[in-house]
C-alpha cells in the first residue's frame, strides 16, 4: 500500500513529526483526534498498513518517519523498541558489553535491567531478556546514543559487575573471561570498585580476581586490595556452574575460587603462563 495519508492520519503524523516524537500509544492517537477508542484503533491499523507505524505491543507504536523514504524503511535499531517496554530500565550483560567494545561475541537477546519482574518479549523477531533487580542495585548507567538513538546503557564498570555477576547473560563463562581481559584496560579501577561497593556479592569479587589473574591484567595495587577487600572472609564459589562444569578442582586460595573450569576455556591455548606474569603489577589508579 502507498504511503499516502488521508486528513485525520495526517494529522497523527505531522504532529509526531513536529514534536520529533518516535513512539506513540493507541491513547495518545485517541487525544490528539479527540475521537473514539474504535476510531483511533481503525486509524492506526491504516497508518500500519499503509508503513507510517511500526506495532512493537499492543497499544503501542512507533512512528516511520518520512526521512525513511516512500518504502517506509523500519527503524531496525532492535535498542530503540527495547528502550519503551519497561520504565525504568537500562541495557546491561551482552548488550551493553557489545556496546562498549568488550565482546566480539553476536548476542541473539537484548538485556535489560529493570525494577519489576517481566517475562521474555519477542518484538520484531528479537527476544528481549529483562532482568529485575534491587532499588538498592538500579544504578551504574548514562544516557548513550546508539545508531542515532539516546538509550540508557551500563558504564563499562557496571556491565562487567554484571557479566561477573550472571555469565549466562554475558555469553558464559569462557566469553566473560575474555571480556574480563578487554575490561581491564578500559575501566576506571576507582569507579569499578565503587560500584562493586555498592553491588556487595562477595562472588562477584572473586570471579573478577581471579579472571584477572588467569588474564594476567595489569591492576594497579590499591584496585587489587581494594578488591580483595570485597572478597567475604572464608567464601568458597565455584568459577562455572556445577551443572555444566561439575562441582570438583583446584582451590585458588587467592580468590576463593573453585577451578572447575578448564583453562582453554577461559583463554587462548599456551597463553596463560605469559599473561600471569603481568598480574598485580603496580602502576597508578
Amino acid at each position: 500500500m502507498e504511503r499516502t495519508l488521508s486528513q485525520n492520519e495526517s494529522r497523527v503524523v505531522l504532529d509526531l513529526e513536529w514534536r520529533g516524537q518516535k513512539i506513540v500509544t493507541l491513547a495518545e492517537v485517541r487525544e490528539t483526534l479527540a475521537c473514539s477508542a474504535g476510531y483511533a484503533r481503525f486509524l492506526v491499523h491504516q497508518l500500519i498498513k499503509k508503513g507510517w507505524l511500526e506495532r512493537i505491543r499492543p497499544g503501542l507504536y512507533q512512528l516511520v518517519p518520512a526521512e525513511r523514504g516512500r518504502a517506509g524503511v523500519a527503524d531496525t535499531n532492535p535498542l530503540v523498541a527495547g528502550a519503551v517496554l519497561v520504565s525504568p530500565y537500562f541495557f546491561s550483560f551482552g548488550t551493553a558489553c557489545t556496546h562498549h567494545g568488550l565482546t566480539e561475541q553476536v548476542f541473539s537477546e537484548v538485556f535489560i535491567v529493570t525494577r519489576v519482574r517481566r517475562k521474555p518479549q519477542i518484538v520484531r523477531g528479537k527476544r528481549f531478556v529483562f532482568v529485575p533487580v534491587s532499588e538498592e542495585r538500579f544504578y551504574g548507567f548514562t544516557e548513550q546514543r546508539v545508531l542515532g538513538a539516546a538509550v540508557q546503557m551500563a558504564t563499562v564498570e557496571r556491565a562487567l559487575i554484571d557479566a561477573l555477576d550472571r555469565p549466562r547473560y554475558g555469553g558464559g563463562i569462557g566469553e566473560v573471561s575474555r571480556i574480563v581481559a578487554r575490561a581491564a584496560t578500559r575501566v576506571s579501577w576507582n569507579g569499578l570498585i565503587d560500584c562493586f561497593r555498592r553491588f556487595g556479592v562477595s562472588a562477584v569479587a572473586q570471579r573478577l580476581g581471579y579472571l584477572l589473574e588467569v588474564n594476567g591484567a595489569d591492576v594497579p595495587a590499591d584496585a587489587l586490595a581494594g578488591l580483595r577487600d570485597l572478597v567475604r572472609p572464608g567464601s568458597k564459589i565455584p568459577l562455572g556452574p556445577g551443572a555444566k562444569w561439575g562441582r570438583h578442582g583446584s582451590l585458588s586460595r587467592a580468590w576463593g575460587v573453585i577451578e572447575n573450569v578448564p583453562h582453554d576455556v577461559l583463554i587462548e591455548s599456551g597463553a596463560r603462563s605469559k599473561r600471569r606474569v603481568a598480574f598485580g603489577k603496580k602502576r597508578a589508579t
